[in-house]
């Protein structure tokens, strides 16, 4: 695609996911101050549930450096992120040298089971960015009252206008050295696990 029809495409897909952000009511629990620099984690079809709550939050996202991970970066810059290119399969070494200079000053953001699943998937980059960076991972679980469902690999949930989305964050896992990887993935699937079953909406 021509790189003025990818701008065209970023705002107007930055756009039109504000005028749907304006019709949610979101719920929040437990979520850390905009100055706590960390590393989010939660599961690939979560991701727009997630990005229509964080809007203009400045933190870095790490997405995939295919085409179709294009088509995402161009409209999360508008949304105020910092798209960081790359995945566990292409560019991963760049990407993550860039999430951990970013850690620095930014929060991150990672769907540990993405871009190609399987769903559920945990990579070790995750624990090995929040390791580099010094920084603790904080896992994240959402949900929507009504929503359309993508026929994906990971059926990536698209919530309906006015609908309710409930957001839960996590107690900080942090990894302080590499042995402590296996202990992290437990403590985080089981943070997802409790996370899922606490989800409320707002009235």
């Amino acid at each position: 695609m021509p790189e003025f029809l990818m701008k065209v495409e970023a705002v107007l897909g930055a756009g039109l996911l504000k005028l749907l952000r304006a019709t949610l009511r979101i719920a929040v629990h437990n979520q850390p101050s905009d100055d706590y620099r960390c590393v989010y984690a939660f599961i690939h079809r979560n991701l727009l549930l997630l990005t229509l709550h964080r809007i203009n939050s400045q933190i870095a996202v790490m997405v995939s450096s295919s085409k179709d991970g294009e088509l995402i970066a161009g409209p999360l810059k508008y949304l105020g992120y910092i798209p960081i290119r790359g995945s566990s399969t292409h560019q991963g070494s760049q990407a993550l040298k860039e999430m951990v200079r970013l850690s620095r000053t930014h929060s991150l953001a990672i769907t540990p089971d993405g871009p190609k699943g399987p769903l559920g998937t945990i990579h070790p980059g995750l624990f090995q960015l929040a390791y580099l960076a010094k920084i603790p991972i904080i896992p994240v679980s959402a949900n929507s009252s009504k929503e359309w469902l993508v026929k994906s690999w990971d059926r990536f949930r698209i919530p309906k206008p006015f609908s309710r989305v409930a957001v839960n964050y996590g107690k900080p896992i942090w990894v302080n050295n590499k042995e402590e990887f296996p202990l992290a993935e437990k403590q985080l699937r089981e943070a997802w696990k409790q996370l899922e079953s606490s989800l409320s909406f707002v009235n």
